[in-house]
């Protein structure tokens, strides 16, 4: 019995010892986070173009239309958006899911490249509603004062499809980025 005594308080003391001696000195970094609120706003036509398919990683044909970029807090002019249509499949209720590349380029600070399913729903007189919400990170490129970062876009807004036939879609889509960086 004494020697279940003595093995029970050395064991005691040891756990006693082991969790009061923190090894464990590694700093935790810091998380910097930065939420851009950016507008894609005005009537573009469409270009068809060869860009990079980020879910394959292979060259394909896309339609992009280039527009002005807006910080939606000022309503300056920061750069331009190119959104790049790599197909879009039309449901039975009308609805619209485009798989869309979304460049963002912000003069003097770089760029940010999304890649998003794009919900569009019929709110009447060809135009519609667009909104995306991914669940998980979206950014697929990111360069000059942003690299190092990573995170995920959104967007609501309206596209209007009136002069579809001509290749000419009127924006007015509202963005918001948010990054992050250790």
């Amino acid at each position: 019995m004494k020697t279940i005594k003595n093995i029970f308080l050395a064991m005691l003391i040891i756990l006693t010892i082991s969790c009061t001696s923190d090894d464990y000195h590694e700093e935790v970094p810091d998380l910097e986070q930065t939420q851009l609120r950016v507008i894609g706003k005005g009537t573009a036509v469409a270009q068809l173009k060869i860009i990079n398919n980020p879910d394959t990683g292979q060259p394909i044909e896309a339609f992009c239309f280039l527009m002005e970029l807006i910080n939606a807090e000022t309503g300056e002019i920061i750069g331009t958006l190119e959104d790049c249509d790599m197909g879009t499949t039309e449901n039975s209720d009308g609805t619209l899911i485009s798989k869309i590349v979304t460049k963002f380029i912000i003069t003097n600070e770089g760029s940010i490249i999304s890649r998003g399913d794009v919900l569009q729903k019929p709110i009447g007189d060809e135009r519609f509603s667009t909104e995306f919400t991914p669940f998980e990170d979206n950014i697929v490129e990111i360069t000059g004062d942003f690299e190092g970062m990573k995170g995920r876009t959104t967007l609501i807004g309206e596209v209007d499809l009136s002069q579809f036939d001509q290749n000419i879609i009127t924006f007015n889509c509202n963005f918001t980025i948010d990054l992050e960086t250790h």
